[in-house]
């Protein structure tokens, strides 16, 4: 017999997946200036429930037909074979939406991104770069409207996120 912890693991992952996708609704939903921490906050909320929905399905092949019942019991896949499959949809959506915002990244003038920034300690001006905190809405429209972005929050929405 091998012991299990897919019943505390899985609705780690699902509640994950669930942030994740709302990181990501936001970002598509919003209006006027984008604040570049919210990409920083739905990549990082995509890092956690890529890593806990692999551990759950570590977690889950160790003990199949009781994870299979343990996802049916909270609405999720009938089997791990189900689940691996969205995650591989999920991963390749992921995968197109960081190319997407990388390449957006590319259209924005170093100035956007970036700008000195002046710290003043104990009376000492130190220079310094600091990243600018938000991309204007007509700049954001293109993230905010791609198509990479549309389909990663299908993917997700289609496993109930």
């Amino acid at each position: 017999m091998t012991l299990s912890k897919f019943p505390a693991v899985m609705p780690q992952a699902a509640a994950a997946v669930i942030e994740a996708a709302e990181a990501l609704r936001y970002i598509q939903s919003s209006t006027g200036d984008l604040r570049l921490r919210d990409i920083d906050r739905a990549n990082d909320a995509m890092r956690a429930a890529k890593s806990l929905c692999l551990s759950a399905l570590a977690e889950g092949q160790k003990q199949p037909a009781a994870s299979a019942a343990f996802m049916a019991s909270i609405g999720g896949p009938s089997s791990l074979a189900v689940f691996a499959g969205h995650l591989a949809q999920i991963d390749a959506a992921a995968t197109a939406w960081n190319d997407a915002w990388s390449a957006w990244l590319d259209t924005l003038e170093v100035s956007e991104l970036i700008q000195p920034a002046t710290l003043d300690r104990d009376g000492i001006e130190t220079r310094y770069i600091a990243r600018t905190e938000v991309i204007g809405d007509a700049k954001a429209a293109p993230l905010r409207g791609s198509q990479a972005l549309a389909d990663l929050v299908a993917a997700l929405a289609a496993v109930g996120a």
